[in-house]
């Protein structure tokens, strides 16, 4: 068999029992669940199971080198275990036929452009194809005739408000596999989020490549989404991730400190300090000790999160020092150190001024540990404090574990309740908790 573009007949096709793999970030998560929609709308069972699957969807991620190599790993995996495949994701829409080579048991190869069209591709699989089907021109958009079939509500979920990215960020392939930048309508969002907390959603996560543009391209913006979320009924908090600092405007900052529902927690990943190592970056420019000034000063209890990455080319000794100065002197309440690592289609991987690996880890290391003592030293400040608590997890042994409104779901603080009867309370509610003691990344405490 050989890949085909042909189009499905209207045949039909009886129903697959389908396992899925997720692999990469909250927006990638989306495009699973959008998929698994789309599998179940047209019939066909999804099992949580991969043992008891007929064939399983795998959406993978090809940000960095160690993603496509995880990426690989799972796929090398299920292919030995015996299992049909169906490969999607960036690493889909990066290597396209060459998945089809390495890897007999994929049936299908789909592009991240081509999500909607995944029950139509396994039809044609099951007719006897063998599919590529991978648009190279990004114009794709999530419309809401499809409901994701979700694997994460609970406590929160994601809402994915925009495709595509317009930077053109020398380490960073995104643009050239997703497009560029793309909203979707505010009526649009305001109605899938309604369904969502109607399924008992608590917390809104709003994710994109970059959030602050949003509806630059449709009349639009962030504020005026942010305030029509604000006014559903039922639903707690709204958060949104990966803001640039640069198009953080006033009306922004105010519109954050004045909506009840939205939190007030600013993640901007900045990746570096130095000018010089921004410019090779090619990232925008951003006066910090102003901006964080300027944050902390128009949002009233604002916690600020960043991430760095250590080691890019051209990263002296003088380059890191001023990266460390900036975490000491602007104390981030949350932080993440990443190190550098070539993609080969990057243009950061064809720059000089290599650094060591040595170095790099090194550097990665000392950071870390630089933000371990300031987050514990902020994290203490807090011992005492009544704190409005998300719970999203209740243990068999009887704690809970839930997050405060300044940390976002997998990635920062954890508050761990014991001494609490579990039955009292349910998942995504909000729940006044006394912090009594903290760590460098949690604290503990007793509701109230």
């Amino acid at each position: 068999m050989t890949a085909s573009s042909a189009t499905a007949s209207e045949t039909p096709v009886k129903s697959q029992r389908i396992g899925f793999v997720h692999l990469g970030c909250p927006k990638n998560l989306v495009d699973t669940e959008t998929m698994l929609g789309v599998l179940d709308k047209a019939g066909h069972q999804i099992v949580a199971d991969e043992s008891e699957a007929d064939i399983v969807l795998v959406n993978t991620c090809a940000f960095i080198e160690k993603a496509q190599e995880e990426s690989v790993r799972v796929l090398a995996g299920l292919a030995e275990g015996g299992k049909r495949l169906m490969i999607t994701g960036c690493l889909a829409q990066k290597f396209q036929q060459e998945l089809l080579d390495l890897f007999p048991e994929a049936d299908a190869v789909i592009g991240i452009n081509n999500v909607p069209e995944v029950a139509d591709v396994l039809a044609r699989v099951e007719r006897g194809e063998r599919v590529l089907a991978v648009q190279q021109d990004p114009t794709y958009i999530l419309e809401e005739d499809v409901v994701r079939r979700h694997v994460t509500v609970g406590a929160y979920t994601y809402l994915k408000i925009a495709e595509g990215c317009d930077y053109q960020c020398s380490f960073c392939i995104i643009p050239s596999m997703r497009g560029a930048f793309r909203s979707r309508s505010i009526a649009n969002l305001v109605e899938n989020a309604k369904a969502l907390v109607d399924r008992g959603v608590s917390e809104l996560v709003l994710v994109g490549q970059d959030t602050t543009s949003y509806g630059k391209d449709i009349d639009s913006s962030l504020p005026q989404l942010l305030q029509a979320l604000n006014d559903i009924d039922g639903l707690s908090w709204i958060r949104f991730m990966y803001a640039y600092p640069n198009l953080v405007s006033d009306e922004l900052l105010e519109t954050i400190d004045g909506c009840d529902k939205v939190v007030k927690y600013l993640d901007c990943p900045l990746q570096h300090s130095h000018p010089e190592v921004l410019r090779r970056m090619r990232r925008p420019m951003t006066d910090l000790p102003e901006f964080v000034e300027r944050v902390r000063s128009k949002i009233r209890n604002v916690k600020l999160r960043t991430s760095f990455i250590v080691g890019f080319p051209g990263e002296t000794e003088a380059h890191y020092q001023h990266l460390k100065q900036t975490i000491e002197t602007l104390r981030w309440d949350r932080l993440g150190v990443f190190e550098y690592s070539d993609v080969d289609t990057a243009h950061s991987k064809t720059l000089d001024g290599k650094v060591q690996k040595s170095v790099i880890k090194s550097r990665r290391n000392e950071l870390m540990a630089l933000q371990q003592q300031i987050s514990f030293e902020l994290n203490q400040s807090l011992v005492g404090q009544v704190l409005p608590v998300l719970v999203e997890t209740i243990h068999a042994f009887g704690s809970i574990e839930g997050r405060t409104q300044w940390d976002a779901p997998e990635v920062d603080n954890s508050v761990i309740i014991k001494g609490s009867d579990a039955a009292q309370v349910l998942p995504g509610e909000i729940v006044l908790v006394e912090i009594t003691s903290a760590t460098p990344y949690d604290l503990k405490g007793r509701i109230i």
